[in-house]
């Protein structure tokens, strides 16, 4: 039987009437339920309210603005969400790893300046397991203890340079680190003015100005990768390709001229030692080269800046607040007394100095808002959609500032992990979060605990670190600002470093006999 309708209508318009009503169906469709955040505009989304200076504070500010721990953004299409609270990250970042261990895509990092060679920042899947077992397997906590006496020797060569030219400081931090970890890796024994220490140092300072730069057009626009370096516009390729030079050299530099000591027979025990000694001579040698050239060189970064600026935030707080100094130097006197210096077996004697590098590594971490993870997969959080290849910071500066885990949190207060007894606190939050989330955490977070225990507690044995004084006399005291880029270290300042007793210099001295 005829519609007593239909008949009267020309199929045109009812395909169109079809379409009308299919495309109010789908208009009509709940947008999924993100996390709150700021509303966006047309096509570029939420893309001028993402800060490019301390990220960490504005992104605390939204949180707070929106009262909740977890920020939705949009960005040309590309969700971001920022979790502003330790226990959500523990939540998302840890217990569901599977879903969050992946990385942000950078076509500039990882594609066209030879970063692709850092194991942290390759995606998630079987590349990036093979480096991080076989790095786990060098610097879990049971092989740790393997690089004290390198760690020791390192620190008494601190003490000395200090002794010698305290205004270097900085310098000097830098080169210790550097000594540390050519010696760890290659079993290079180095002297200031070696060219592996600049190679290092010039490779760190690469990747640091390039995460510092921020996201690259190319990052957007990946296609753009394909440009010629003349073409006009295209001035980041040439600069890519200066920084790949340094890069691939950091790699590959002290890695081939130790492989040429190792085939000569005068290879000595380290990192790259055992790695080469398990497929020497075997097929998997030219496959599994790369692979070690990538996990030396993530050693380089792991082990040298961060820990560097950690060193330095702890001389601003010493300076900052002399209250802590004094309960340091304190302790150090009544549990060490002054004719020697501390060493790692006098950790669990020292808990007023463990609690002011647990202090140090809260009151400002080196990374605030970390490196992104991605998500692989859709999840649901507290009713909240997260999409596949949402991009998620970890706000770490605002988990180690959350008031509820630390009253007054932009106070350096290392009694804030101690009983009342001057025991270390078991139950309170160690601040993990400095060290990154879930699978991503960082690998060599162990050896770097211990290195910034020995040097701490070794510096504070053996000098006083006070105010500088300006033409007049008077105190300077810092204002306690750190850079506002993604690698946030404290803004440059003065500071006197002094032998703290008489028997300082002989006692520093005399461990050049010894190491």
């Amino acid at each position: 039987m005829a519609h007593p309708i239909l008949d009267h209508i020309s199929p045109l318009y009812f395909c169109a009437g079809l379409f009308f009503v299919c495309l109010l169906s789908i208009s009509s469709r709940r947008r999924p339920r993100y996390p709150p955040g700021p509303r966006g505009l047309p096509i570029v989304g939420n893309l001028f309210d993402i800060p490019k200076n301390y990220g960490w504070k504005r992104y605390r500010e939204f949180g707070r603005e929106y009262g909740s721990d977890l920020v939705h953004f949009e960005v040309l299409g590309t969700h971001i969400v920022v979790i502003n609270s330790a226990e959500v990250a523990k939540d998302l970042l840890e217990k569901r790893s599977s879903i969050y261990s992946d990385k942000q895509r950078s076509v500039m990092i990882q594609e066209l300046t030879g970063w692709h060679r850092n194991f942290s920042l390759l995606p998630y899947g079987d590349g990036w397991r093979i480096r991080r077992r076989l790095f786990h397997q060098q610097f879990r906590p049971m092989a740790v203890p393997h690089y004290h006496p390198m760690q020791v020797k390192g620190v008494h060569g601190l003490l000395r340079s200090l002794l010698d030219s305290p205004e270097h400081f900085r310098d000097h931090l830098r080169f210790m680190t550097a000594k540390i970890i050519l010696n760890i890796v290659y079993a290079f024994d180095v002297q200031p003015g070696d060219h592996r220490v600049e190679l290092v140092e010039k490779g760190v300072k690469t990747a640091m100005d390039i995460i510092a730069a921020g996201v690259y057009l190319v990052d957007v626009i990946p296609i753009l990768k394909y440009l010629p370096a003349w073409f006009p516009g295209a001035g980041f390729k040439r600069q890519a390709a200066n920084w790949k030079i340094l890069v691939d050299k950091m790699h590959e530099t002290p890695y081939y001229e130790f492989k040429k000591t190792m085939q000569e027979g005068n290879a000595k025990p380290c990192f790259a030692a055992t790695l080469l000694s398990e497929v020497e001579n075997t097929e998997d040698m030219k496959d599994l080269e790369e692979v070690f050239i990538s996990l030396t060189g993530t050693a380089f970064i792991a082990g040298s800046d961060t820990t560097v600026t950690t060193l330095y935030t702890f001389f601003l707080a010493m300076v900052m607040f002399p209250e802590t100094q004094a309960s340091a130097h304190e302790e150090l006197d009544r549990v060490i007394g002054r004719k020697r210096l501390p060493d790692i077996e006098d950790r669990d004697s020292l808990p007023y100095i463990s609690a002011i590098v647990q202090e140090v590594l809260r009151w400002h971490p080196i990374l605030p808002i970390g490196l992104a993870h991605r998500t692989i997969a859709d999840d649901e959080y507290n009713g909240y959609h997260i999409p596949a290849g949402t991009v998620v910071i970890g706000n770490s500066w605002a988990m180690l500032r959350d008031e509820r885990l630390f009253p007054d949190p932009d106070l350096f207060k290392p009694e804030r992990f101690l009983n009342e007894d001057g025991s270390l606190n078991d139950g309170a939050h160690y601040p993990i979060e400095t060290f990154g989330f879930g699978r991503r955490i960082c690998p060599g977070r162990y050896f770097a605990q211990d290195l910034l225990w020995l040097t701490v507690s070794s510096v504070l044995a053996a000098f006083r670190i006070e105010r500088a004084a300006d033409v007049n006399g008077k105190e300077i005291v810092p204002k306690g600002e750190f850079t506002p880029r993604v690698l946030s270290m404290p803004e440059p300042f003065e500071c006197r470093i002094t032998p703290r007793f008489p028997g300082t210099e002989s006692l520093v001295r005399s461990t050049s006999l010894t190491d």
